[in-house]
C-alpha cells in the first residue's frame, strides 16, 4: 500500500490531474454560492446621503441578515434609475426589480389609490394614520394583480398652498395663477373645472415661474418649498392642509416570487422600522423646513374659524372630475372609503 502510494507521488500526471479536480471543485461550490444570492435592484429619488437612503441601506442589510445572504439589494438613489414613471416600466420588463414611490406613482399602477390625494377629504392626522394603517392596505391585492407586491405604504406630510399674496378664502385662490405638475393631468382636469388659472410646470421649473411672474402660487409640502428656495418668491402660508402626500415601497411579483417564501412574512415585518424612520425623519424635516422659512421671512396665515369647512366644502365640487364611470376613482371605491372615514369620525 504504502509502495503504490508512493508510486502515485512520484507520477507528475496523476498530480496535476487531482489538482484539476479540486479546482474543478472549488469553482463549482463558488458557483453554486453565487447563483443561490438573489439581488433585489431598488430604484429611489432619494438622494445619496439622506437619512431616507441611510433607511434604506439599512433595510438592504435586515434582507440579508434575515435570509442569511441568500437575498442582498443594491439601491439605486437619487433618480439613477429614472423619475418614477421609468422605475414603473423598467420593474414591468424585468431591468429593476423594487422602487420607492409618491403617491403619483402608486396611482399610476392602481388608479383607485389616488382617492386619499382627493383634497381635504382625509382630514387630520388622526383620519391619516387610520388611512395607511388600515384602508391603504386594501388596495394590495389590485396591485398584485397588476404585477406588484406593495412592501409599505407611508405618509410624507401635508400640501399647504403657498402665494405671493395672502390667500385666505378658495376665492383669493382663484385670482392667482398655479403651478400644477404636467405629469398629473387628471389634478389639472380636477383644478380646472373649478375654475383655476393653472400653469403646468415641473418641479425644476416652479422657481423660473416664480421669478417670471408666470406664476405666483404652488402647492407643496414645507420642506420642498424651502428646499427649492420657492418660498422666498411666494412668502404667504396657508396653514390649512389640503392633502397627505402618501407613497410606498412597491417590488415586482417577479422579484418577489423568486424570494423563497419561507423568508416573505419575515421580510415584510421587517418593512416597519423602515416606515417608521421613514415618517420621523419626514416629520423632523418639514418642522425644520417651517423654522427656517418663518426665520426668513415666510408670513403664515390666520384664516379664521371655520375656514377650514368653506375650503373643504368648494374643493369636493372637484371630485367629480376624477370620480365615476371611466374615471380614475371608481363610484364604488369612493363610496366605501368615505363610508370608512365617517364611521372612524363617528367612533371617534
Amino acid at each position: 500500500m504504502i509502495e503504490y502510494y508512493n508510486r502515485i507521488q512520484r507520477n507528475p500526471m496523476k498530480i496535476r490531474m487531482k489538482k484539476n479536480i479540486l479546482i474543478l471543485l472549488l469553482l463549482m461550490l463558488i458557483g453554486t454560492t453565487t447563483l443561490s444570492a438573489l439581488t433585489i435592484k431598488m430604484g429611489s429619488l432619494f438622494p445619496e446621503g439622506s437619512a431616507w437612503d441611510v433607511t434604506l441601506k439599512k433595510m438592504a442589510r435586515e434582507w440579508s441578515d434575515l435570509t442569511n445572504g441568500k437575498v442582498r439589494m443594491k439601491i439605486y438613489p437619487g433618480g439613477i434609475a429614472g423619475e418614477e414613471s421609468d422605475m414603473i416600466r423598467k420593474m414591468r420588463i424585468g431591468q429593476l426589480d423594487a422602487a420607492v414611490l409618491t403617491n403619483v406613482g402608486m396611482t399610476d399602477i392602481v388608479t383607485d389609490s389616488l382617492i386619499f390625494s382627493l383634497p381635504f377629504l382625509v382630514q387630520d392626522e388622526e383620519e391619516l394614520d387610520f388611512v395607511v394603517k388600515e384602508l391603504l392596505p386594501r388596495f394590495d391585492d389590485q396591485f398584485r394583480e397588476k404585477g406588484f407586491e406593495v412592501l409599505i405604504w407611508s405618509k410624507s406630510g401635508w400640501i399647504n398652498f403657498f402665494s405671493n399674496s395672502q390667500i385666505m378664502t378658495p376665492e383669493d385662490l382663484l385670482k392667482t395663477r398655479m403651478a400644477v405638475s404636467p405629469n398629473n393631468p387628471e389634478m389639472m382636469e380636477a383644478f380646472k373645472a373649478l375654475g383655476f388659472k393653472i400653469i403646468p410646470l415641473g418641479m425644476n421649473d416652479t422657481l423660473m415661474g416664480l421669478q417670471s411672474g408666470m406664476i405666483d402660487t404652488f402647492y407643496s409640502i414645507p420642506m420642498a418649498a424651502a428646499a427649492f428656495q420657492w418660498f422666498a418668491l411666494a412668502p404667504n402660508l396657508n396653514p390649512i392642509d389640503v392633502t397627505p402626500v402618501i407613497g410606498g415601497i412597491v417590488i415586482s411579483e417577479r422579484a418577489w416570487q423568486r424570494i423563497p417564501d419561507e423568508y416573505h412574512a419575515e421580510l415584510k415585518a421587517s418593512m416597519a422600522s423602515v416606515q417608521r424612520e421613514f415618517v420621523n425623519e419626514t416629520d423632523r424635516l418639514n418642522q425644520e423646513a417651517l423654522r427656517i422659512m418663518k426665520d426668513n421671512g415666510l408670513q403664515v396665515m390666520s384664516p379664521g374659524e371655520n375656514m377650514e369647512e368653506v375650503w373643504r366644502s368648494f374643493f369636493k365640487d372637484s371630485y367629480s372630475a376624477l370620480v365615476g364611470e371611466n374615471k380614475l376613482i371608481s363610484e364604488e371605491t369612493y363610496n366605501e372609503m368615505n363610508q370608512q372615514l365617517d364611521s372612524f369620525r363617528a367612533n371617534k
